[in-house]
């Protein structure tokens, strides 16, 4: 049975999305700003990227947005499972950003890097794990998850989907913000889902409105002082790599040195080439 605090309502949903954007850990330059959001809520559903997918295809507004208590099918980057249970946030915000392909990952960057701000500004240290993840203290808080359909070359609708955990049970690798949020969870915006989801939609608009105002390499930039496993090593094809930050392509960049590099050598790796892993 899903208890009070697993669930969203609507309306002190709508309410919290009056606050002022300070209390949701929106940044000055966007204070202003004043998204319109269609809200809709499911207690459980397979996965809320795919259905708001197939909702924007049929014409749903920019702005719209999905939430669930539970997923039965949630999916992380690369089709791995995302445990759903009661208690977390998870949403999915439609959008119809008209960019070229080869530029949709950053709405991946973006989307995480604008809710990184946000709790920031609310007290939590959470940073960017590359490309998608958010970290407190190298432990999970929470994933983006970013879909796409293209119309004419260009990408139509993008649905960016976000698992947060916020009072469902975590793994040893993982945390959430019930327990980053102590002693004193009154004193900000994370006390509750309908909170918690209000600074998470601010975020996720927060982080795109900054990449389209900025550009590229600005946001690139802010993006790396929010970087998680800076200076760190790592293991590629059995030999160590120093993690540098990201290139201009929102790609990781990587010092490799080892038997088969005599001298060091810098590269670029896509997602999915290398993991940096987590640590209980």
């Amino acid at each position: 049975m899903i208890e009070a605090s697993d669930w969203v309502n609507l309306d002190q949903l709508r309410q919290a999305l009056l606050l002022p954007p300070k209390r949701l850990g929106v940044m000055p330059d966007f204070w202003a700003l004043r998204p319109r959001f269609q809200l809709h809520w499911v207690d459980r559903i397979d996965s809320t990227n795919r259905s708001l997918l197939d909702r924007m295809a049929l014409g749903a507004a920019p702005g719209t947005v999905l939430m669930a208590a539970s997923q039965n099918s949630g999916r992380g980057q690369w089709g791995r499972p995302w445990l759903s249970d009661p208690g977390g946030l998870y949403l999915s915000l439609g959008l119809k950003p008209q960019i070229s392909p080869h530029r949709s990952h950053f709405l991946t960057l973006a989307s995480t890097w604008g809710l990184v701000i946000s709790l920031n500004n609310l007290g939590i240290p959470a940073q960017v794990k590359w490309p998608n993840d958010l970290v407190v203290n190298s432990k999970k808080l929470g994933g983006v998850l970013v879909e796409t359909r293209l119309s004419q070359a260009v990408v139509q609708d993008a649905v960016i989907g976000l698992g947060l955990n916020c009072f469902n049970p975590v793994p040893a690798t993982g945390t959430s913000l019930s327990q980053l949020n102590q002693p004193e969870p009154t004193l900000n915006a994370l006390n509750s889902l309908e909170t918690i989801a209000a600074v998470a939609l601010y975020g996720l608009m927060q982080g795109y409105f900054f990449w389209q105002s900025q550009g590229d390499l600005a946001f690139l930039k802010a993006y790396q002082n929010k970087m998680a496993y800076l200076g760190q090593t790592i293991t590629v094809n059995d030999d160590q790599a120093t993690v540098m930050g990201i290139g201009a392509s929102g790609h990781l960049r990587l010092k490799l040195a080892g038997s088969s590099f005599p001298d060091p050598i810098d590269l670029e790796v896509k997602p999915g080439e290398v993991t940096l892993g987590y640590n209980a």
